[in-house]
Parts: structure tokens; C-alpha cells; sequence
């Protein structure tokens, strides 16, 4: 099983080499829309986390809660880690 650190490391890794401009420091917390990142971009996360990890996340938990920050992603995906 990963832990939730680094899924977490990993993901914003991802995220901050592909999709931000340097410099922007990224909050876990902080809701993607506030760093420009769109649904396209959160959908490619999920699919990141469920090749990487191989952790499966099903449809019905792919909700505006469980995709708003990085924070409510990664826990998501470590809910779904078996």
C-alpha cells in the first residue's frame, strides 16, 4: 500500500512540472480553480494516480468535493487504496 505522503509528493510533482508555472508554490488545500487548473487538467490527474499507484477511483466518487484541491484528491485516492 502507498501512503497518503507520498501519493501526495508524487501528484504535486506531476502537477507542478506539467501544468504550473515556476515559481507557483502549490497548497494542497487551496481549490484548483484558484491555480487555473481545469477539469481536463483534474481528470488527467486521476487517470496520473490510477497508472501510477494503481489505485482504481470509481466513477461515482469523482465528484466536485473529492476533485476541488490536491487535498481532497489524494484523499480520495488513499480511500480507495486496497
Amino acid at each position: 500500500m502507498v501512503s497518503r505522503d507520498n501519493i501526495e509528493a508524487q501528484v504535486s510533482d506531476y502537477l507542478s512540472k506539467r501544468f504550473l508555472a515556476k515559481g507557483v508554490n502549490l497548497e494542497a488545500a487551496t481549490p484548483f480553480a484558484e491555480f487555473g487548473i481545469d477539469s481536463m487538467t483534474v481528470v488527467e490527474l486521476v487517470m496520473f494516480i490510477e497508472e501510477e499507484f494503481g489505485i482504481e477511483i470509481p466513477a461515482d466518487q469523482l465528484t466536485g468535493d473529492n476533485l476541488r484541491s490536491l487535498e481532497s484528491l489524494v484523499n480520495c485516492a488513499v480511500s480507495n487504496n486496497k
